[in-house]
């Protein structure tokens, strides 16, 4: 059975940069490309690896904006992804939070971050070569969701998320 090489990438921090509404992106007007994100996606598929966006998006529990925002959202990133020929394979999202405003999505689940829930998900789609496959995050949650994965976490901190990647993939 073929395996495959997944890149996890967060959304806000990493493929997003996230200086408007205190990080609460959930509409296509407050998307902000990080330096170098659509070129990464783009080398990380030319390299063979499955892209996949795994995010925490409580501002739907918040009250913030709509499931449907999110949803619309990320159709807008892989309409921008695939001018440039690439796209991202899938996104996982958790709209809950437990202190939420919207009593449907008002509750602790399993695939809010650090938890694995989202990357649960991911297994049960692909056969995963864990050895080469890794999550890239902004925040400390994002490593605690590889660490539980049993997956590499490369913490992003940095202005240009193409040149972080080729470092950590040469």
């Amino acid at each position: 059975m073929k395996k495959y090489k997944i890149a996890i990438l967060d959304r806000d921090g990493v493929i997003n940069k996230i200086n408007k509404n205190k990080g609460y992106i959930g509409r296509i007007k407050d998307f902000d490309w990080q330096t170098g994100a659509k070129k990464t996606i783009k080398f990380l598929k030319n390299k063979g690896y499955k892209v996949v966006v795994v995010t925490n998006q409580s501002g739907v529990a918040r009250g913030y904006f709509k499931y449907s925002d999110v949803l619309k959202l990320h159709r807008y990133i892989n309409f921008e992804l695939k001018k440039n020929n690439t796209l991202i394979d899938k996104f996982y999202f958790c709209p809950h939070h437990k202190d939420g405003k919207i009593q449907r999505y008002k509750l602790n689940c399993n695939c809010r971050k650090p938890k694995n829930g989202q990357f649960k998900k991911i297994k049960a789609k692909w056969n995963i070569d864990m050895k080469q496959s890794f999550m890239v995050g902004d925040q400390i949650t994002d490593i605690q969701f590889a660490r539980k994965s049993k997956l590499k976490g490369l913490l992003f901190k940095e202005k240009n998320l193409y040149n972080f990647m080729k470092k950590k993939l040469s």
